[in-house]
Formats: structure tokens, sequence, C-alpha cells
């Protein structure tokens, strides 16, 4: 069983470092431990299996509530940090593109004019002109499935390793997404 960091605990909370590759919701269906699991907490909010990064787990359902209910109202600022392909101009600034599920496949997301409203911020911290990589620092202000990998894809600035969103090859093995 992989180790998970542990940032903050006390009697109601725990905050944790999620390695990617770990689910922090169960699929369903599948038997496939989750961080919750792991750390014997209820996940408040979700990030993708290939995601790392700090994720809030609740040890009550009064806490459980409490968290999602902060969440909803968004008084938690979602940041990120994403190495995406190329050079992204502006350097900064907000990708406002609705998303939906795709027709096809309805585990993908896809932009959408009658989607839901999707609104992503980001500044470019660095570009790397030898590889042709941004790393960009992402503030999300809506929360969708998958909202990060497919505004940027959206742009054409997919997420590095991104294997869903992206049809880029690179070395690494998996997403270059992390949460915090």
């Amino acid at each position: 069983m992989q180790k998970i960091e542990t940032l903050y605990e006390d009697d109601n909370i725990i905050i944790v470092d999620k390695p990617a590759g770990i689910l922090a919701y169960p699929l369903p269906g599948s038997e496939e431990k989750t961080v919750g699991d792991i750390v014997g907490a209820k996940p408040c909010h979700r990030l993708d299996r290939d995601t790392s990064g700090i994720q809030i787990l609740a040890k009550n359902d009064d806490a459980h509530q409490k968290i999602q209910a902060i969440f909803k109202a968004r008084k938690i600022t979602k940041k990120y940090k994403a190495l995406v392909w190329g050079k992204v101009e502006p350097a900064e600034g907000e990708i406002n593109i609705p998303l939906g599920r795709g027709s096809k496949d309805r585990l993908k997301v896809v932009p959408k004019k009658d989607g839901r409203e999707s609104r992503t911020q980001y500044r470019v911290e660095k570009y790397f002109p030898s590889s042709n990589m941004s790393l960009c620092d992402i503030n999300l202000l809506t929360g969708r499935m998958h909202q990060i990998r497919v505004h940027f894809s959206a742009i054409g600035h997919p997420v590095v390793g991104d294997s869903k969103y992206s049809n880029k090859s690179s070395e690494l093995s998996r997403q270059f997404l992390h949460a915090g």
C-alpha cells in the first residue's frame, strides 16, 4: 500500500498530499483502494487519479458537511500548478469555456456552448523554450470534472502527460498537474 503524507490533522479533518495514481473517490464497481480508504476518512472534494496534491478529508459527517458547504460556497481557493505544451499567450488570463459531457464518450468532458459555466484563471510562471513547455499557476474559479485539462487543451496547450485530452506524447508517466 502506498504511503500518503499527512500535512495536517485534528479531531475533524486530515489534509494529505495525495500522490498521483491513487483514486480520490471510489469508482462504481471498483475494489481499488482510495485515499479515504488508506487514511480512514471521507474525501471532501475530488482530484483526478493522476493529479497529485492537497486533498482534504473529514473524519466525521459533521465535518464533511461543513467542508463541502465551504467548497460549494467557493470560499476555498483551488490552486494548481500545471506544465502545459507550448508558449501560453497571453501570459496571464482567464479561460471561460462552458463544459459538458461528451455525446459519444460520457467519461470525457468537452467544450459545449450549452454546458456549465467553467472559469480558469492562469499565469505563466515560466516558459521553457528548449522543450516548448509553460509552467502555469492556476486558480480554479469553478470546479468541473477535468476542467483544467479540457480548458488548456481547448486553447491549444494541453497538460503534459495527459493521455485523455492531449495527442502529444511525453516521457512522463503521468499528467503534470498538482493541486496546492
